[in-house]
C-alpha cells in the first residue's frame, strides 16, 4: 500500500511540476513603463521576451541576455553588456551607440534600421544618415505611416524613393511632388503575395505644372484649377476646371466642386448635386439617373432602385449587371446565392453578368 502511495506521488510529481513550470514561467515585468513585453522569469534566472505577456497565443522567449545588466530601450527593445536585442533576438548593430531615438527608429551611429514586422532582424536602410533621420508623417496619420526623410532623402517603408528628397513634399495619403514631378503612392492589393510594404510603389505621374499644391481629403488635392485624384483602384487622374471656387468634401470617392460632382477623379457634369445620394461606394443617384462606378445606368429608376450585390442592381421594372439591364429576369425575387456566386430569380441564373444556360 505504502509503495503504491509513493509510486502515485512520484507519478503526481512527474505531471504537476511541468504544470507549475508552464504557468510559473513570467514573473514581473523587467520596466513597465516602457515596455510590456520584457519580463525576468519567475525564478529570476532569465529575461523573457512575450508580446504583451500573452505568452500563450503570442509566444515566448527565454532570452540568453545578462539579468543583471540587461535594460529595456523601448517596447521591443532591449540591452545588456553584450548585445542589443529586438523581440527577444540579439541583432547586429554598433552595442556601443545604439539607440531608440525620440521618433521611435532605431539607429546607431553608422545606420539606420527598418523594423519588417514579419521578420526578427532588423535591416539597414541603405543610404540614410541617421544623424538626420526622423519621422515624416502627415497631420491626417492616423496609422503607422512608414514615411521617414534625411537632409537629402525620402524613405517609404525602408527604401529610398527616386526622387528629389530635397524638395519632395506629400499632399496626403496618396500624392506628393517634388521640383520636377508629381506622384503617386500605389499598392497593388492584387498581387497576391507579399505584404503592403511590399507592393507599395511611389511613381511620377505628371509633370509639375507650377503653382500650389494643396490637400483636400486623403486621395483627392487640387493644383491650380487642377483636381487630383490617385487611389488604390485608380493611379493617377486630373480634372481641369475653368476655375475652382468651392470644394465639399462628401466621403473619400466624392467631392463637389464649384456645382459639379466628381466622382472616383471623373467629374459628372450631369449629376443633379442638390438631389445627389451616395447609395454606397459603387452605386449614387440623383432624382433622374442612377450611376455605377461614375457611368449611367441605362434605364434605372432611381425611386425603386437599390443594389443587390457588387455588381448587381434593381429597380421595380428591371434586373442590371453594372451598367447594362438584364433581360428575362423578375426582380421581385432575384437575389445572390453566394455558395455558386451566381444571381439567379429562383428560375434563371446569372454568372459574370452572363445568363447561364443548362
Amino acid at each position: 500500500m505504502i509503495t503504491t502511495l509513493i509510486i502515485a506521488g512520484i507519478v503526481m510529481l512527474f505531471i504537476v511540476l511541468p504544470v507549475v513550470r508552464l504557468f510559473n514561467r513570467i514573473g514581473k515585468p523587467v520596466q513597465s513603463s516602457l515596455s510590456d513585453s520584457y519580463y525576468y522569469h519567475r525564478w529570476k534566472n532569465k529575461i523573457i521576451y512575450s508580446p504583451m505577456g500573452n505568452w500563450f497565443e503570442l509566444g515566448y522567449t527565454e532570452m540568453d541576455a545578462d539579468v543583471e545588466t540587461f535594460t529595456v530601450l523601448a517596447r521591443n527593445f532591449g540591452k545588456d553588456k553584450h548585445a542589443i536585442y529586438r523581440k527577444g533576438k540579439a541583432q547586429q548593430v554598433d552595442h556601443a551607440t545604439f539607440v531608440i531615438d525620440s521618433y521611435g527608429i532605431p539607429k546607431d551611429a553608422f545606420h539606420v534600421y527598418y523594423e519588417n514586422p514579419l521578420r526578427m532582424e532588423m535591416t539597414v536602410i541603405s543610404g540614410a544618415d541617421p544623424k538626420t533621420y526622423q519621422s515624416y508623417p502627415l497631420p491626417s496619420d492616423r496609422y503607422a505611416h512608414g514615411w521617414a526623410r534625411d537632409h537629402q532623402s525620402v524613405f517609404l517603408y525602408g527604401k529610398k524613393i527616386d526622387a528629389d528628397g530635397k524638395t519632395f513634399t506629400r499632399i496626403n495619403n496618396t500624392l506628393a511632388f517634388d521640383s520636377s514631378h508629381l506622384y503617386a503612392v500605389i499598392t497593388d492589393f492584387t498581387s497576391g503575395s507579399g505584404t503592403t510594404e511590399d507592393n507599395t510603389r511611389v511613381i511620377p505621374v505628371d509633370k509639375n505644372q507650377g503653382g500650389s499644391y494643396t490637400t483636400i481629403s486623403d486621395c483627392y488635392a487640387r493644383n491650380n484649377n487642377r483636381i487630383l485624384f490617385s487611389n488604390w483602384k485608380t493611379n493617377f487622374v486630373s480634372v481641369e476646371f475653368e476655375s475652382i471656387e468651392v470644394v465639399k468634401v462628401i466621403d473619400e470617392a466624392n467631392i463637389v466642386v464649384n456645382n459639379t460632382l466628381v466622382h472616383a477623379g471623373h467629374r459628372l457634369d450631369d449629376v443633379d448635386v442638390a438631389t445627389l445620394e451616395i447609395i454606397n461606394h459603387t452605386f449614387l443617384k440623383d432624382k433622374t439617373h442612377v450611376y455605377f462606378e461614375g457611368g449611367k445606368i441605362t434605364g434605372a429608376d432611381p425611386e425603386t432602385f437599390e443594389p443587390v450585390h457588387e455588381f448587381y442592381s434593381k429597380d421595380k421594372m428591371q434586373v442590371f449587371f453594372k451598367t447594362q439591364g438584364l433581360d428575362g429576369l423578375d426582380p421581385k425575387t432575384v437575389h445572390m446565392d453566394f455558395p455558386t456566386q451566381t444571381l439567379t430569380d429562383g428560375t434563371h441564373k446569372v454568372k459574370d453578368g452572363a445568363l447561364m444556360t443548362d
